[in-house]
């Protein structure tokens, strides 16, 4: 994988401060942490040689719909689902077309708050690999849909996740796949949860309330660890922290300065482009490259509310050591509900 660009290295190889900090606290480590629950775009897992795990962002979907939603048939592919297509905005930039949905997310009445459970619905798979297994690199994904109803007052909940068919893009690796634990969950999981189990992240929890002012919102941003070093999916943890913290509702101003601070990024383009479930959605992406592979990584913003919707990792170029066709999908997730609910048996 790329380097994180916000690693900032010296020439003499040194690690900054940051660095230094949490390697210091990694290696102070003997046990492996609990699994955090996954709330708002799930992660992916990355499994390498010696057990060590790492983690990107993630859930991944094709054309053939009915089939990764459990419709029925077999998950026998060669290849990872296809990439989403990214339509050009002609005539106008990606820092204008932001800032005009900035403008227009501010000028929106706050939503209604209907009770005090925050409920969550999304759909998609993420690719898990292992990179330790006899046939070489190992993948799998399971397609989940989640429901999640978050009490705000302090993280407590349900979840409830249905696994459909285990995908692998090579078949003949299913074996080596399972054996390396790449395989999460089956049939209906419906499990319910005490106080903090859903609370956003200790890092976001410190920098409450955020700021609607873009530049001081971005120093906030900047105090925290964005995943895969990107910055389109440090705007989206914070909206979802900000959302959880504040009764399940983000105010439109919040909105539109994250909106505003992403349209300042010069590493930015703005694409229109259709979900995986026909929703219209505005693809806000920033790519990196290593070698001849260019990671391709896409946020998915609703163009009438300034709410995030989903995202997608995908691979281009060369695929390295993973082993799949390229261009192919590593991970996607679209959230297909969202809003505040009375209890945990009621849906938006």
């Amino acid at each position: 994988m790329p380097p994180d660009p916000q690693a900032d290295f010296g020439q003499d190889g040194a690690l900054p401060a940051r660095a230094e900090r949490e390697l210091a606290a990694l290696l102070a480590t003997g046990a492996a942490p609990a699994p955090r629950v996954r709330t708002g775009l799930s992660r992916r897992r990355v499994l390498l040689a010696g057990g060590v795990v790492a983690t990107a962002t993630a859930v991944a979907a094709s054309g053939e719909l009915g089939r990764w939603l459990g419709a029925g048939g077999e998950a026998q592919a060669l290849v990872t689902p296809p990439v989403l297509t990214l339509r050009t905005i002609a005539g106008t930039s990606p820092h204008d077309v932001l800032a005009e949905l900035a403008e227009k997310v501010r000028g929106l009445a706050p939503d209604a708050v209907r009770g005090p459970y925050l409920y969550l619905k999304s759909w998609g798979w993420w690719l898990n690999s292992a990179g330790d297994v006899p046939g070489g690199v190992a993948n799998a994904a399971v397609p989940t849909e989640t429901e999640q109803w978050i009490r705000t007052s302090d993280g407590a909940g349900r979840e409830r996740q249905a696994y459909g068919e285990p995908y692998f893009p090579n078949p003949d690796q299913e074996r080596d796949a399972r054996a390396a634990g790449l395989v999460e969950g089956e049939g209906v999981r419906d499990e319910r949860h005490g106080p903090g189990y859903f609370a956003p992240d200790s890092a976001w929890q410190a920098l409450l309330p955020f700021s609607t002012d873009p530049e001081r919102l971005l120093a906030q941003l900047r105090d925290v660890n964005w995943e895969g070093g990107r910055l389109i999916w440090g705007v989206s943890a914070m909206l979802d922290a900000a959302g959880r913290a504040s009764g399940g509702t983000v105010e439109p101003a919040l909105r539109a300065a994250a909106l505003q601070v992403l349209a300042r990024r010069t590493d930015v383009k703005v694409s229109r482009t259709t979900t995986w479930h026909g929703r219209q959605a505005l693809a806000i992406t920033q790519e990196s490259g290593h070698r001849k592979a260019v990671f391709r990584d896409s946020l998915l913003v609703d163009p009438a509310t300034g709410y995030p919707i989903g995202g997608e990792e995908a691979l281009l170029g060369d695929p390295l050591s993973l082993r799949i066709a390229v261009p192919g999908t590593i991970t996607v997730s679209e959230t297909l509900a969202r809003g505040t609910v009375k209890d945990t048996r009621s849906t938006v």
